[in-house]
């Protein structure tokens, strides 16, 4: 301990009689003996009082022996002389001390307003150590980069509501509805049969207004029972057997500023449906294991294909959860009740297939298209699509799909049946005359509808054709071009 006391000896020589608390004597000895710096106190006249030991080996010293020297014989570019001549501290000033670099700071010792004094700490043994530890900063900002940007990607939507096409009219008034949707702080319910977009929208909702912001998608029917509430609202450390020591975020805490998509949400266990309940009514969670509470801010965006007040009079869902989840609807039309847009998506899903699978099939035969608008279905644009890449699949060396190569099932739906081979080359006039002219009928039925829409948009709009190239997200030039074509009174 005599170190200790040459210590408080020369504290006391320096600061005057003042009186030491002990467990600021106790904490002033750790400060002062910390080995990862360096310490030195003069006085004003730049007699050393105290220097540490490693610094005094450094300099080659005995211990002790740099007491009573003047400073400036010891490292000639000191700061502390001219902390004691300006009364000013120096802070992060590199420091060279036989030919090795330093970083330190100095401060004036003041007593009475009167310079008493100066105190040096050397922070880092060389300038070396910052060099590493700087590089390690960096290092680790990297890391915290890397694993934000990947948070950032999984939880990220893509689709926008440019990538929901069709001009029937349902379709075109579930996305204004939706548009108009995302600007509310409301919770909203997606209610369409399965593969009709119902994510689509959830994606374009949150990108309308929070396209940086995270959108988590939990596929309800995918979460295991018994993990379902960790999942959701995470955990704490050692909340459970198997739980992570780190403890774990759940889906509603990563959605924080962001959205959450519940998808089927009628697959959820009654009693998590209860706790969803109150994490909607209070927006906050609380961990499985912990009895803090946390608030969050987030939109919800739910989703179901099947009948959710069907599932509330069978028990299997709760009334209180779905008259706060249905406050706002939004509801998908099937591709049965919207065929006229089936040519539209032919056309656009054609070209995505084709980039996909590096083809160029660029027609498809008015029968073909004919079959496929006669089909109901039941798998609405998902199965669509499905049966798209069948067929170009089948057809990728004659550039042009045709009624034989579509599935057996939608042949046997329309009433047809496969009458060629698709390799077949033998086809004879005849066949090619009735090609022509069922395209002529197909082409008729298409202008048929279109002229449809067009009336039917008319006279939801009263005539305005800015508001009806809107609606039909046409063109005005093209829409002028289309009523006069069709001869179309546009005040009927």
């Amino acid at each position: 301990m005599k170190e200790d006391d040459e210590l408080l000896y020369s504290l006391q020589n320096v600061l005057g009689k003042y009186e030491l608390d002990p467990t600021i004597i106790r904490a002033l000895l750790f400060f002062f003996k910390n080995p990862y710096t360096g310490l030195t106190i003069i006085d004003r006249d730049m007699h050393v009082h105290f220097m540490d030991k490693a610094s005094e080996k450094f300099l080659g010293l005995e211990y002790g022996g740099a007491k009573g020297m003047d400073i400036r014989e010891l490292v000639p570019k000191t700061g502390l002389t001219s902390a004691v001549e300006t009364g000013l501290p120096i802070i992060g000033r590199i420091l060279e001390v036989k030919d090795r670099n330093r970083v330190s700071v100095v401060y004036p010792i003041k007593q009475n307003g009167e310079i008493v004094g100066a105190i040096g700490q050397v922070i880092f043994h060389s300038i070396e150590e910052i060099e590493r530890i700087n590089t390690e900063i960096q290092e680790l900002k990297k890391q915290i980069r890397y694993y934000k940007e990947k948070t950032h990607s999984d939880y990220k939507s893509i689709y926008t509501f440019n990538d929901i096409i069709g001009n029937n009219r349902s379709i075109r008034e579930a996305i204004h509805t939706a548009q108009k949707l995302s600007f509310l702080d409301v919770d909203v319910l997606i209610y369409g049969e399965s593969g009709t977009g119902k994510e689509l929208f959830a994606q374009s909702i949150h990108n309308y207004i929070h396209s940086n912001q995270p959108f988590v998608k939990i596929n309800c029917p995918t979460i295991p029972f018994d993990l379902a509430e960790s999942e959701l609202f995470g955990y704490e450390k050692g909340a459970f057997t198997g739980a992570s020591a780190l403890g774990k975020v759940g889906s509603f805490e990563t959605a924080h500023n962001g959205t959450v998509f519940l998808d089927e949400i009628s697959s959820l266990p009654l009693s998590i449906q209860a706790k969803l309940l109150r994490v909607l009514q209070e927006r906050e969670i609380r961990r499985v294991g912990s009895t803090k509470t946390k608030k969050i801010h987030f939109k919800l965006i739910a989703a179901t294909n099947v009948d959710l007040k069907k599932s509330v009079i069978e028990g299997n869902f709760r009334d209180d959860l779905y008259y706060r989840i249905a406050k706002a609807i939004i509801y998908i039309p099937p591709l049965r009740e919207r065929k006229e847009d089936i040519p539209v998506y032919l056309n656009h899903f054609l070209k995505v297939i084709n980039k996909s699978f590096k083809t160029n099939i660029n027609d498809i035969s008015s029968k073909a298209i004919e079959i496929l608008i006669r089909y109901d279905w039941p798998g609405n644009i998902r199965e669509l699509i499905n049966i798209l890449e069948q067929a170009v699949i089948k057809a990728w060396d004659s550039k042009k799909i045709r009624e034989e190569h579509l599935p057996q099932h939608i042949l046997s739906y329309a009433g047809e049946g496969v009458k060629k081979d698709p390799f077949d080359s033998n086809r004879n006039i005849e066949q090619e005359i009735s090609t022509v002219s069922e395209k002529k009928n197909i082409k008729q039925e298409i202008i048929e509808t279109e002229k449809n829409l067009i009336m039917s948009a008319l006279k939801q709009t009263g005539g305005n054709k800015r508001k009806t190239a809107m609606l039909l997200s046409m063109p005005r030039s093209t829409l002028y071009k289309k009523i006069k074509r069709y001869k179309i009174d546009p005040f009927l």
